[in-house]
């Protein structure tokens, strides 16, 4: 890192108050995520998110849910999300020293730091807090520079993408499960040979042969002799954000990103392991929609479900 850790002055304020609030209320340790992006190797720090579910939770450690990480990760776009995380050590009056990298803090940085170099971490006891990165296998203390008025404006520009494609594929019978791998693998394929003819211009990605002018998201499975038919339909408006100059970056970000988001709405809009295919005439499962919500301080994924996910009808 060449530089310091850059936090929104009311990111601060929020997690040196949900440490302070949990130690007064229980004693015990407090939990959150650390919401930005980063540019370079630095990370910005605009907003906090508390933890509500721990494996475990005491004075002295504590374990985030890993399934409400899972969820606030999916919240945000490409390049937006969780930069970092915070806990707090709830013993200032038992000790002059109650903020420290502790060798289990080390063990949580050396993990998360594999995934994204300088990811950061905070620890606090309510009062104060340092920041932490990871350097030669050890934490190092970094400076924070707090910052009034910190957002996206200006450090990262945004790209969008309008792609509506349909995915067909026709398997020996098998479970749901397996189609909807099976159409991951086939969305992930055919999406790399649309990259192949992407074109990138200010504020937009084009990506040929996908659009077949589809209005909702939609799987639909049907049995043809021996066989299934299925049948993926979608309309999404993908959205990420990039470091100015960086084309090879937004391509990158944005073939993630559909993937994601075509992850999300097979396993969201339903449940594939509880549907049983023996003796289907047609199943059809809603997917619902996922759109950008430009909030403040960081835009926001939305998921409206559908008004009916499922619909299997079975031969008489």
């Amino acid at each position: 890192m060449t530089g310091p850790a850059h936090i929104r002055r009311a990111a601060w304020r929020g997690l040196l108050r949900h440490a302070g609030d949990v130690a007064r209320a229980s004693g015990f340790e407090a939990i959150g995520w650390l919401l930005g992006f980063f540019i370079g190797d630095e990370p910005y720090v605009l907003d906090v998110v508390p933890a509500t579910k721990y494996g475990h939770q005491s004075r002295y450690g504590a374990a985030a849910d890993p399934g409400e990480e899972a969820e606030v990760a999916a919240r945000y776009p490409r390049n937006v999300g969780i930069v970092g995380i915070y806990h707090s050590h709830p013993f200032r009056e038992e000790t002059r020293h109650a903020i420290f990298h502790s060798a289990t803090d080390d063990a949580t940085l050396k993990t998360r730091a594999a995934r994204r170099e300088n990811y950061l971490s905070v620890v606090t006891d309510g009062r104060a807090a340092e920041c932490f990165v990871l350097r030669g296998g050890q934490p190092k203390e970094v400076e924070p520079e707090i910052v009034e008025d910190l957002s996206i404006a200006g450090r990262l520009e945004k790209f969008t993408a309008n792609i509506a494609p349909t995915f067909s594929l026709v398997l020996e019978k098998t479970t749901a499960s397996e189609i909807v791998a099976s159409l991951e693998r086939k969305v992930s394929d055919d999406l790399d040979r649309a990259l192949a003819s992407a074109s990138v211009e200010t504020g937009s990605v084009t990506l040929p042969g996908l659009d077949s002018k589809t209005i909702r998201n939609r799987l639909l499975i049907e049995p043809s002799g021996d066989r299934h038919r299925a049948n993926l339909s979608l309309r999404l408006e993908p959205a990420v954000y990039v470091a100015p100059g960086d084309a090879s970056e937004v391509l990158r970000a944005i073939r993630n990103e559909i993937l994601d988001d075509i992850v999300f709405l097979l396993w969201r809009g339903f449940d594939a392991s509880a549907v049983d295919l023996e003796g289907v005439e047609r199943f059809e499962a809603n997917l619902g929609s996922l759109r950008i919500h430009g909030s403040s301080p960081l835009p926001k994924k939305l998921y409206r479900a559908p008004e009916r996910a499922t619909i299997l009808r079975r031969r008489p």
